[in-house]
């Protein structure tokens, strides 16, 4: 009689335990966090990671580089249905020191330069803070480009960029953008967005 009752009290026990246990199992899976949303010429896209208690991390950093006096993030888009192109779209935009403004208008110029026609982000970097003087005038302050995934060739871009607020213990950020494709770009698109992040310090020197 006694272990019958041990028996059902470990029962009950597993059985009122169950709800919290799949928690737990969804918890170390994980689930799909959504990072940005976009449209690119209509079509809405998403960037999104896998989120679960060991790991939240961001596929890409807003990363302030100290030695070269510019902040760089990259936003990965995908379709969020169809089969319409991925597209990655890569900020670059001078700073004078390693503060993020806040709810400033940070105006893109479209770029295309002959010289420099890596896609590497290590390569353009050093480039382009060598010779940011002669890429920006006087009403610009970073250049953006999309590539898609069906293609290798930039697609330079004008707009601006914002970020809305960032969080200065999680140093998390939000933020918006607004672009459209030169006039001679080998693709045309017209992109609105909104992502979150974080932002970083990078020290090092390519």
């Amino acid at each position: 009689m006694k272990r019958y009752r041990l028996f059902l009290r470990n029962y009950l026990c597993i059985f009122l335990l169950l709800p919290f246990l799949g928690g737990c199992e969804k918890s170390l899976k994980g689930g799909e966090k959504i990072l940005g949303t976009a449209t690119i010429n209509g079509q809405n896209y998403k960037e999104s990671t896998v989120w679960a208690w060991n790991f939240q991390g961001y596929p890409s950093c807003l990363e302030f580089y100290e030695n070269y006096k510019l902040f760089y993030f990259i936003a990965r888009l995908s379709p969020e249905k169809g089969d319409n192109p991925s597209y990655n779209i890569n900020f670059y935009v001078s700073a004078d020191d390693s503060q993020f403004e806040t709810n400033h208008p940070y105006i893109i110029n479209s770029y295309e330069d002959e010289n420099i026609d890596t896609l590497y982000w290590r390569d353009i970097i050093p480039y382009f803070a060598k010779n940011a003087s002669e890429i920006l005038n006087e009403s610009t302050e970073g250049i953006a480009y999309a590539v898609s995934s069906v293609s290798e060739k930039r697609i330079p871009l004008k707009g601006e960029l914002v970020l809305e607020n960032i969080n200065p213990q999680t140093n998390v950020c939000h933020g918006y953008y607004s672009f459209s494709s030169s006039e001679n770009a080998p693709e045309k698109l017209i992109i609105t967005g909104k992502f979150e992040t974080k932002t970083s310090i990078n020290k090092l020197t390519y």
